[in-house]
C-alpha cells in the first residue's frame, strides 16, 4: 500500500529518534550532543517510495561499534544494495529486510571494509534466495592491472617495492575474481549442501550457475584505456552501469590514491536521486556525477581525530598520508604542508545536493560527536544534514524537500 506523506515523516522521525534530532531538521548547535547507540529498525521499510536503510556507518576496517559500511536503497520494495563491509548479514536481518527482494549489489572499491562480506552475504541467504526467479546482478571494479600503466614494475599496484606481491600470478583480481575465487574456497560447503538440503524437486539449488541460473551474475565495470593506478581519477564522463523499472544506475572514477579502480554511483529513481561517494578526496568526477542530486551520501573523516588516533604508532606516517591524501574532511582542512582541501559540506554545496547523507564516518567510536560532523557540514552546505547510524531509514522524497 502506498505510503502517505504522514507516515513518511513517521519514518523520518523514527531516523531522528536513532542518528540526533539535529541530523536532520536543519538545525544547529553550539554544543554538540552525542548521538545513541546504534537500534534496531522498529518497522518495516515501505514498500512504495525510495528509502535508504544504513545497514553499516562505519569508515575503515578496524572493526567497532557500528557495521562495516553498507547501504540498502530500496525502492518500491526492490532492494538495491552498495558495499558489503563486514557485518552486512547480521545488519540485513536486523532491517527486516527480504533477500528475495535483492536485485543488484555495487562494490566501490576493493578495499575490504567495502567488500568484504559480499560473497558471504550472498551464501549466508542461499536458503532465502527466490530460486528460479531471482538472479543478484553484482557491479564492480575489474582487475587493476589490465590497462597497465606501460613499464610498471607491478601493473595496478604503487611503485613500492617493499615486498614481494601476494599471488604474483594475480595480483589485482577484480570483483569477478573475487567471486570466482570465493566459489573455489567455498567448494567443500557447496558441494555438500547441493547433495543433501539444497534442493528443490529434486534439482540442485546451485548457486555457482553450473546446473541452472546462478544466484549472482558478476560484472567488472570498464574503464578507460588511459586510467590506471598513476592516473586514477582522469576526467571522465558517467558510465552507464545498470538500468531496470526502478533504477537507472550510472558511475564514475573518483579519487581514492593509490586504490584504482574506484568508483562512485548515482541511482536515478521515480521518487528523486541518490549517490554515493564511496571513498574519495573530493573530485570533479564525483562532483560531475552527483550535479543536482536528491541526496548525496558521501563518506566524512575527521583528518587530525583520525591521524591522532596513530600517534606513537609505527604505521603513523602511513596513516596519517592515507588520510591527508584519499578521504573527504568534515570541515575546511589544511594540510602540514599548506595544502587546502574543502569540506564535505562545502563540496556537497558545490555538486548542488539536495541533502547531504554522512557516511562511512571516521573515527566512527564517538571519539567525535555525531554533532561536530553534523554541524561543520550543515554550516557549509545550509540544508538538510544527516549524520548516519547504523539501521536509520530515511526516506529520499523527504530528503529532497
Amino acid at each position: 500500500m502506498p505510503s502517505s506523506p504522514t507516515s513518511r515523516r513517521n519514518l523520518l522521525g523514527a531516523a531522528l529518534a536513532v542518528g540526533g534530532a539535529c541530523a536532520i531538521t536543519g538545525c544547529s548547535s553550539s554544543t554538540p550532543q552525542q548521538a545513541p547507540a546504534p537500534a534496531a529498525a522498529k518497522q518495516p521499510v515501505p514498500n512504495k517510495g525510495a528509502h535508504l536503510v544504513m545497514l553499516g556507518t562505519q569508515g575503515g576496517p578496524i572493526p567497532g561499534a557500528r557495521a562495516g559500511t553498507s547501504t540498502a536503497l530500496v525502492v518500491d520494495g526492490a532492494i538495491y544494495l552498495i558495499d558489503a563491509g563486514s557485518g552486512l548479514p547480521v545488519r540485513f536481518y536486523e532491517s527486516g529486510l527480504d533477500f528475495a527482494a535483492v536485485r543488484g549489489m555495487f562494490i566501490t572499491h576493493l578495499h575490504s571494509d567495502h567488500y568484504i562480506d559480499a560473497f558471504s552475504f550472498l551464501g549466508l541467504n542461499w536458503t532465502n534466495w527466490d530460486f528460479g526467479n531471482q538472479v543478484v546482478q553484482v557491479y564492480g571494479p575489474g582487475r587493476a592491472d589490465l590497462t597497465g600503466p606501460a613499464g610498471s614494475s607491478a601493473p595496478g599496484l604503487p611503485e613500492q617495492p617493499y615486498a614481494l606481491p601476494v599471488t604474483p600470478e594475480l595480483p589485482t583480481p577484480g570483483i569477478e575474481e573475487f567471486f570466482d575465487l570465493s566459489i573455489k574456497a567455498n567448494a567443500y560447503d557447496i558441494n555438500e549442501r547441493l547433495r543433501s538440503t539444497r534442493r528443490v524437486d529434486g534439482k540442485p539449488m546451485d548457486l555457482t550457475g553450473l546446473a541452472n541460473d546462478p544466484m549472482m551474475r558478476v560484472h567488472g565495470i570498464p574503464v578507460p584505456a588511459h586510467a590506471n593506478v598513476r592516473n586514477h581519477s582522469p576526467a571522465l564522463a558517467p558510465i552507464d552501469v545498470y538500468q531496470d523499472d526502478r533504477v537507472r544506475v550510472t558511475a564514475t572514477l573518483v579519487d581514492h590514491p593509490p586504490v584504482f579502480p574506484a568508483f562512485g554511483f548515482r541511482f536515478d529513481t521515480p521518487y528523486g536521486s541518490v549517490t554515493f561517494s564511496g571513498d574519495t578526496t573530493p573530485c570533479d568526477n564525483l562532483r560531475t556525477l552527483a550535479k543536482g542530486t536528491d541526496v548525496l551520501v558521501n563518506e566524512v573523516m575527521d583528518i587530525d581525530a583520525a591521524t591522532a588516533k596513530f600517534r606513537g604508532k609505527p604505521i603513523y606516517d602511513t596513516m596519517a598520508h592515507q588520510f591527508a591524501s584519499a578521504h573527504t574532511p568534515a570541515a575546511e582542512w589544511t594540510s602540514r604542508t599548506g595544502e587546502k582541501k574543502p569540506g564535505v559540506g562545502t563540496f556537497a554545496r558545490t555538486c548542488e545536493a539536495r541533502s547531504l547523507v554522512l557516511n562511512h564516518i571516521y573515527p566512527g567510536d564517538d571519539t567525535v560527536a555525531d554533532g561536530v560532523f553534523h554541524a561543520a557540514a550543515e554550516d557549509a552546505l545550509k540544508r538538510r544534514v544527516v549524520v548516519s547510524r547504523d539501521l536509520v531509514v530515511l526516506d529520499v522524497a523527504e530528503l529532497a524537500r
